[in-house]
């Protein structure tokens, strides 16, 4: 292995001409006698890469020119790189320095990403919560609620995936997200569940439906109409097939969705009639949408997961008391 060269053998002919070693030493003196880098020294470099001269590297580190100089001269002593050519009078970074800046960046990053989390971690002003929810709240009431909260903390991003109730419980499970908002009916394994919300499933027609006259729309009022049927993984699919069965309904079955909010847009424009979550429906209203309570009822229950056994952020703990305090009343728009 090649031998290093001592710091005091560097002369100031190996470092550009706006680099000076100077005689007289401050308390870093003891970088002399080690060969340890010191952490004054990489952000005196890193300033210089990052500004393009010593002056005003100076100013980013509320320092003087000499002193960076000088710890400049002392890191090169120390590593054995040449980090600058004096090219015009300015100081050019070696392809070294480059890659050792590099490096170094990276490590800087990871240090402010640490900070960040900190900052984070000590109040509920900052940071991001990672939400999982059904596309019938994602999609419905859901961004009403956040507007809410994202008035009272004005810093934090909030994250919203719309997905099926299994792949919210995985998500939660996981760590992945924060906070579930699904259907009961889901297998918990793995979280925390608590209660969110019961309400009933609601109607929807177009304002020309001859049903949008009645106040309520009852299950044998959908027979030989056209009906908009939820997809066949949803729980609504089988609840209302057995409602037609009990009740000797034969509606026609013109359509399956995926999204409740497709089944209200399709009723809209007159396609048919939907039994969907009321909390898909608020704004829809002021298109023009009809909306009416349906019989027999039709429950439509969601909860809350959380990672289990583990306690809840600061940041989720304030989501959680805004979604219990406005989720009624996002139901009505």
């Amino acid at each position: 292995m090649p031998c290093m060269p001592h710091p005091r053998a560097v002369t100031a002919a190996k470092i550009p001409d706006s680099v000076h070693i100077y005689p007289h030493m401050d308390e870093d003196d003891d970088f002399l006698l080690s060969p340890a880098l010191k952490h004054r020294h990489i952000e005196a470099f890193r300033a210089v890469m990052i500004r393009g001269t010593t002056t005003e590297a100076a100013l980013l580190l509320h320092t003087s020119q000499p002193v960076i100089s000088k710890l400049i001269a002392r890191f090169q002593a120390t590593s054995g790189i040449k980090l600058f050519e004096l090219h015009k009078g300015r100081l050019v970074p070696t392809p070294e320095a480059r890659v050792l800046f590099n490096a170094i960046e990276r490590s800087y990053i990871g240090l402010e990403q640490i900070g960040q989390t900190i900052a984070e971690l000590r109040g509920t002003h900052s940071g991001r919560i990672q939400l999982g929810c059904l596309p019938s709240m994602g999609m419905g009431t859901l961004p009403k609620i956040v507007k809410s909260f994202m008035d009272d903390h004005p810093g934090v991003e909030v994250a919203i995936e719309t997905v099926a109730s299994s792949l919210i419980r995985d998500g939660v499970a996981s760590g992945r997200l924060d906070l579930g908002i699904t259907s009961r009916k889901v297998d918990t394994a793995g979280t925390d569940a608590k209660p969110l919300a019961r309400v009933n499933a609601v109607a929807v027609v177009s304002k020309d439906h001859p049903l949008a006259g009645k106040r309520a729309i009852h299950v044998e009022d959908l027979d030989g109409h056209a009906y908009l049927a939820a997809g066949r993984h949803d729980d609504m699919h089988a609840t209302m097939l057995a409602l037609f069965s009990k009740h000797g309904v034969n509606p026609k079955v013109v359509s399956e969705t995926t999204y409740a909010l497709t089944t209200c847009m399709m009723a809209l424009h007159g396609a048919g009639i939907g039994v969907v979550s009321p909390f898909v429906v608020p704004a829809l209203r002021r298109l023009g949408l009809v909306i009416r309570q349906f019989y027999p009822r039709v429950p439509v229950e969601l909860v809350m997961l959380t990672p289990k056994d583990v306690p809840a952020s600061r940041l989720t703990e304030a989501f959680i008391q805004t979604l219990h305090r406005s989720i009624k009343e996002a139901l009505v728009d």
